[in-house]
């Protein structure tokens, strides 16, 4: 069976990938494609479906496999480009930390959850913009705490932390704070109000 390998790319190279190769196809022949974002897929199938081709999809990780069957053996002549809408572009996520803990129950395994927490960010996709701490999340953020390291390399990665500078003076720590911007109130509702969504550990 033909396969049509599109995967890392947006439409419309997918579809016009997939016309070419349909086009070379007898009637009744079956062909696969190979896709790893939504949008291209919904794409695909509905320049399918329109072109009187049956198409049925399975997904295996990040990777869609459309299977083509070409049911008439007339040239398809659609524009392809009609067929495509622009990527939606998802706005980031932030994570905001409330306290040192992470959940409600024992402080010790509280704290064992948020560093197992912290050690994730870095591992899945897509990275949040922004880590914003206050109230007794900024001692997460300050000498001592185990999450300076991991949380300076997250910062590497284009992460923007805000720790709230009215929190740390309230608890004396603003001389201990060794990671991430000292903010105000300002900079974190404006991360928070242009979040696609907040997650609050």
């Amino acid at each position: 069976m033909k396969t049509v390998d599109a995967r890392g790319m947006t439409c419309p190279k997918p579809l016009i990938l997939t016309k070419k190769a349909l086009n070379e196809l007898a009637a009744g022949g079956r062909m696969a494609v190979l896709i790893d974002n939504e949008t291209s897929k919904r794409n695909v199938e509905r320049f399918c479906r329109d072109n009187g081709v049956d198409v049925s999809a399975a997904r295996n990780g990040s990777t869609f496999t459309l299977t083509l069957v070409k049911k008439q053996g007339k040239t398809i002549r659609a524009d392809e480009k009609a067929y495509c809408k622009p990527e939606e572009r998802r706005r980031p996520h932030v994570i905001v930390f409330r306290g040192d803990t992470m959940g409600n129950g024992p402080e010790e395994l509280g704290a064992i959850l948020m560093k197992a927490f912290v050690n994730t960010i870095g591992e899945v996709s897509p990275l949040p913009s922004h880590l914003l701490f206050y109230n007794t999340g900024v001692r997460l953020v300050v000498e001592g705490s185990p999450l300076v390291e991991p949380l300076s390399e997250l910062a590497k990665k284009g992460i923007k932390i805000l720790v709230c500078g009215t929190c740390l003076d309230y608890f004396g720590l603003k001389k201990k704070a060794k990671v991430g911007e000292v903010s105000n109130m300002y900079s974190i509702l404006d991360a928070l109000s242009n979040a696609g969504s907040v997650i609050a550990p």
